[in-house]
């Protein structure tokens, strides 16, 4: 082996640790490792104590507990924290959370009903010893304990002020979304609700119907708030519908149903035993007269006829006025006649058998019809009285066996006379 090649072999694999310590330049960088390895390690142990408060969340749950299975349930905060004080290292205090930390409820010492302080416990979790609980608070949680009871109750609404609707408008009958609510809670505190009250608070001077979210309190029979209740209306809001109602003078007037197509009736006189009405309206509606009901065509013969029509309650109106009902009076000219018509079951006709029904009419009510028209329309060998029972009515309460049924009347040859009075066919339904 040449000689250059085998000093620089020995070069390489000789280390002298005599020389390193010896050496300026390691020696520093040796040195200011250890310091700082030293440094670390005393600030570790060395490290001042601090303290340090974490809130910690806490959900109330008596599942499973002796209260649950006496049939006793908590009337409190759902969810509570607690303020927890610990002591430990600073360098550590930034990494304690609220996740090491246990909280829990010693809910088995509740065992009869009334006001409880549950004892809480805190320790840390798992195995953590790197702090230390000094104290925390609240050291208890407060409920009421009571068996749950329920009632039914009306909502009454109040107005705090009274004067709020516009100069020359009226307020109709407030709606409420549901009339009623229930009340359920602790039984001793249910027992203390004797009504459910919404005050309604409106402050301008209002035109037009308005919608109103409520809230609904529970009072005792002083009207003080009952608590550890809760009130369930059935609908996720509360709502009072209050119609603004327009004043008007409006002409009573009535319609006609069932009136032959071409017939003329200018000649009918109709009074009324009042003409005008003092009413409130719904603006949006656009009622321009008070329509106080129908007249049918089926109840009007030859002469003087009188009907009565209920005007307490419209929709869309109110009259205003100290009156409960109108006579309506309809003279038909002496012009027109009567005519007596035979029928029989031949002339009736069923419609609208539900399917797996037979339907078999075995009588009418009279052997003939009256038929009301002018005397050159009555002169006529054939008016064609169609007489109809329609069952659709009944498709899905259909009783078998033998019943009477109102039959609908029509002139197929005739389009300015109608038939007068009611009939009814007796009609006989089975199974197929």
């Amino acid at each position: 082996m040449p000689e250059n090649n085998k000093n620089k072999k020995d070069k390489k694999t000789n280390f002298s640790l005599r020389k390193l310590i010896y050496n300026d330049k390691y020696l520093i960088i040796f040195s200011i490792l250890a310091a700082v390895v030293v440094w670390i390690a005393a600030s570790m142990n060395l490290s001042p104590e601090t303290t340090k408060t974490i809130t910690v969340p806490v959900n109330v749950d008596f599942s499973d507990s002796a209260a649950e299975h006496l049939g006793l349930k908590c009337y409190g905060d759902e969810t509570f924290d607690v303020d927890v004080t610990i002591s430990c290292k600073k360098y550590l205090a930034k990494d304690i959370t609220a996740d090491d930390i246990n909280v829990v409820l010693q809910t088995n010492t509740v065992t009869t009903k009334g006001n409880s302080e549950v004892p809480v416990k805190v320790e840390a979790a798992g195995e953590n010893n790197d702090f230390n609980i000094t104290s925390y608070y609240p050291t208890v949680y407060k409920a009421y304990f009571d068996v749950e009871d329920k009632k039914t109750l009306d909502i009454n609404v109040s107005y705090e002020n009274k004067d709020f609707i516009a100069d020359g408008y009226i307020m109709g009958e407030p709606l409420l979304s549901e009339n009623t609510a229930v009340v359920t809670g602790p039984k001793s505190y249910v027992s203390q609700v004797k009504k459910l009250v919404s005050n309604v608070s409106i402050d301008d001077k209002i035109k037009s119907t308005q919608s109103i979210d409520l809230k609904v309190s529970p009072v005792d029979s002083t009207g003080s708030t009952v608590d550890y209740v809760t009130v369930n209306t059935g609908s996720n809001n509360l709502t009072l519908t209050i119609p603004v109602l327009k004043q008007m003078t409006l002409n009573v007037t009535s319609s006609f149903i069932n009136k032959p197509e071409s017939l003329d009736i200018s000649d009918f006189v109709i009074t009324y035993s009042k003409d005008t009405v003092d009413a409130g309206v719904l603006e949006d509606a656009g009622i321009s007269e008070a329509n106080i009901g129908n007249i049918d065509f089926s109840k009007l013969k030859s002469g003087l006829n009188t009907f009565k029509f209920d005007v307490s309650n419209f929709e869309n109106m109110v009259i205003l006025e100290d009156i409960k009902e109108i006579t309506v009076t309809v003279r038909v000219p002496s012009s027109y006649e009567q005519k007596s018509v035979k029928v029989d079951k031949a002339s009736v006709t069923v419609t609208n058998i539900p399917e797996g029904y037979d339907a078999v009419v075995t009588s009418v009510s009279s052997n003939s019809v009256t038929v009301v028209g002018k005397k050159n329309s009555l002169n006529t060998d054939s008016l064609g009285v169609g007489l109809v029972v329609d069952l659709s009515a009944y498709e899905n309460n259909i009783i078998t066996g033998s019943s009477d049924y109102d039959l609908t009347t029509s002139l197929e040859n005739s389009e300015n006379c109608w038939v007068y009075g009611e009939y009814t066919a007796n009609v006989t339904i089975t199974k197929k």
